[in-house]
């Protein structure tokens, strides 16, 4: 059983950015607005939503049991659960051929109803997600290269 977790300075600079969202959005509203109170309400809006996001929604760990299957845990509940053999794996979606080398999302479709989604793994670290790919069968390392005959004339 292997458990992949996100990483602490990830969400701490996630979190240093929903903090200067804040300031940001205090400033475009105090000028706006003209009212310390409202420009202050909106700061802390947007500052909690951010914390939440950071905290709760990409606060994930990902286990790889020895039957096969992954386990998505949130604050040590089982959030979903999948049987690897079920599902096609990939780090790209359906429908694009590339891929913004930012983007860290884990694209499953499943083989009975063909149905996409993906997990977001933004907060893992690349080592931890180029090994997670590598275990569900996203990514063949072994794979032959691909030599393409050019005609020269």
């Amino acid at each position: 059983m292997k458990e992949y977790r996100g990483k602490l300075t990830t969400a701490l600079f996630w979190t240093a950015c929903g903090f200067c969202a804040g300031w940001f959005v205090f400033n475009v509203a105090g000028r706006i607005t003209h009212s310390l109170m409202i420009s202050g309400i909106t700061a802390v809006v947007v500052m909690l939503l951010m914390l939440y996001k950071v905290f709760v929604c990409d606060f994930i760990s990902i286990i790889i049991t020895d039957d096969r299957q992954l386990l998505i845990k949130r604050f040590n509940k089982i959030v979903k659960s999948f049987v690897i053999d079920n599902y096609y794996w990939s780090e790209y979606s359906k429908e694009s051929n590339t891929k913004n080398v930012e983007d860290q999302d884990i694209y499953y479709v499943s083989k009975e109803t063909g149905e996409e989604d993906y997990i977001d793994c933004s907060n893992f670290s690349e080592d931890d997600y180029a090994e997670l790919l590598t275990v569900l069968g996203a990514k063949n390392q072994e794979a032959p290269a691909v030599k393409v005959e050019t005609i020269k004339k």
